[in-house]
């Protein structure tokens, strides 16, 4: 038994151990780029401009696809952070794609390439609209696209709660899709020689305000990854982290726009890192290691919640179900028994499928604020008064704002929040009632309860399934909402004499029962 004390000094050797590589990982190319920009004669030419056509356009479309696979991934799992970190996956695109198609002499632009500074001056004394276009157009476009991945990777930062991520989200269905195209758009509209004209006039000072932009964006974003991984030790989050300073760093290169220099095929290098850092963390928060590769992959494609629980739930959502159980011994297996349950219940309640999956997510979950609580309190064997009582009153708020970190659907927070709700608005944490409580949370609250009066406590002997199913319908009406216990009873009153619950199976599961009843 340990509790967030003796959590600590293991989290603090995670962060330092964490830190150092992450440093490194961000100071050793900007120390590199500090170099290569401040001594002239070490930041050679290599123009490879076939490499870098073939290359770019290759990273363009990889990127895209990506987009698509990472946004029908987020919208499986139900993860609002992966579906907002695809759309900004997607936006590298346009910078991958016009710099492509830009090459000098190989593009399909013919000579509308990259410039230096100097040809700032040029187009001030009044150049050509081709010339226009190749100073100013160009440039614009990669910043532009660096400028709204960084905007993508702050708002992914915020949970989905967030008035902004809720208006996004309410689209989710069809935003990968429609941001690709929007970003097709962009990118065709910097191909018109017209747009260079009427950046022109502020085309400097422009870039300079899209710069401390970007940047802001992009280190403000990886501040709040970099606690929220302080946190939930998600591997996505770290990933995101290290694309934030990288995404910083290129946007400075592409300012000073000095083409084919050492300097500027670090850029590229940096854009590469900022992909495959967002798709590396992915795969690595997701992966089972003991399953290959290509089935866990797979895997993140299946619809079924009975195999989402079964295999599906990532490695550090059941690293934070392991971390609850240990906080508390007597809830081993709880989460998993209460989430089966209320499966089985939704079901026969004729709850559509994406349904399931919320009751799959926020059920694994719904006891994630107990963390919060102190041991001796959970496992206190008298009946709780005052300040205790109080305190454990506040965990399905504290798990609330906990599940908030992991990039919950705003439906799943409600399961976790509102589980101990009453149907009489006398629970807690906000006291609603009747049909005020969302109906996957009092489908919860009644599997949550029936497996806590059916385990063992430090307070009490586990009641036996008839005496906890006479219970639920004695309080329906009053505790629980009448036909969620009614459907539940008709499920199981079967079984009533039996002694455990003969109807749930979980392999693999701790054999001590768990849950807390009033706790």
């Amino acid at each position: 038994m340990h509790n967030d004390l003796e959590l600590a000094p293991v989290r603090d050797a995670a962060v330092r151990r964490a830190r150092r590589p992450l440093v490194a990982g961000v100071g050793v190319p900007a120390l590199l780029l500090a170099l290569l920009l401040s001594v002239p004669l070490l930041n050679a030419r290599l123009e490879l401009l076939t490499f870098h056509m073939l290359l770019v356009l290759a990273a363009a479309a990889f990127t895209a696809a990506v987009t698509v696979w990472m946004g029908l991934v987020g919208l499986r799992q139900r993860n609002a952070e992966v579906i907002l970190l695809s759309l900004a996956f997607g936006s590298l695109g346009l910078v991958y794609g016009v710099h492509g198609l830009g090459t000098p002499e190989v593009g399909v632009l013919g000579h509308a390439g990259h410039a230096g500074m100097a040809g700032m001056t040029d187009m001030a004394a009044g150049d050509s609209t081709q010339e226009a276009y190749r100073f100013i157009a160009l440039p614009a476009a990669a910043q532009l696209g660096a400028l709204i991945t960084a905007a993508w990777l702050l708002l992914s930062s915020f949970p989905a709660t967030n008035t902004v991520v809720r208006g996004v989200l309410a689209l989710r269905g069809w935003l990968p899709a429609v941001w690709l195209l929007v970003l097709f758009g962009l990118g065709a509209l910097v191909f018109n020689p017209e747009v260079a004209e009427v950046l022109a006039p502020t085309a400097w000072s422009g870039r300079v305000v899209i710069l401390a932009a970007t940047v802001g964006l992009s280190v403000w974003a990886s501040a709040r990854y970099w606690a929220s991984w302080r946190y939930a030790r998600f591997p996505l989050q770290l990933a995101v982290v290290y694309a934030g300073g990288w995404l910083a760093l290129a946007q400075v290169v592409i300012v000073l726009n000095l083409a084919w220099t050492l300097s500027w095929w670090v850029y590229h290098v940096l854009l590469v890192g900022v992909s495959g850092a967002l798709l590396t963390g992915l795969i690595a928060q997701y992966r089972d290691r003991s399953v290959p590769l290509g089935t866990a992959l797979r895997g993140l494609w299946n619809n079924d919640p009975d195999a989402l629980l079964a295999a599906g739930i990532s490695a550090p959502v059941r690293a934070l179900i392991a971390e609850v159980e240990a906080h508390d011994p007597y809830t081993a297996g709880h989460a998993h028994r209460v989430t089966l349950y209320a499966l089985e219940l939704a079901r026969a309640l004729g709850c559509a499928p994406e349904a399931l999956r919320v009751v799959t997510q926020g059920g694994i979950l719904h006891d994630l604020g107990k963390l919060d609580v102190p041991v001796d309190i959970l496992n206190h064997p008298g009946r709780l008064t005052g300040a205790d009582w109080t305190l454990v009153r506040q965990h399905p708020s504290t798990g609330y704002e906990r599940a908030q970190r992991l990039g919950l659907l705003p439906e799943e927070l409600g399961v976790v929040r509102w589980h101990h709700e009453r149907w009489d608005g006398a629970g807690y944490p906000d006291g609603l009632a009747g049909e005020q409580i969302p109906l996957l949370a009092r489908i919860l609250a009644v599997a949550d309860v029936y497996d806590a009066l059916t385990s063992e406590r430090a307070y009490r002997q586990p009641w036996t399934p008839s005496r906890a199913n006479a219970y639920l319908a004695e309080e329906a009406g009053k505790a629980f909402d009448p036909r969620v216990v009614a459907a539940w009873v008709a499920l199981h009153e079967p079984q009533e004499n039996q002694t455990a619950a003969p109807w749930l199976t979980l392999p693999g599961a701790l054999p001590t029962p768990a849950g807390a009843f009033g706790r």
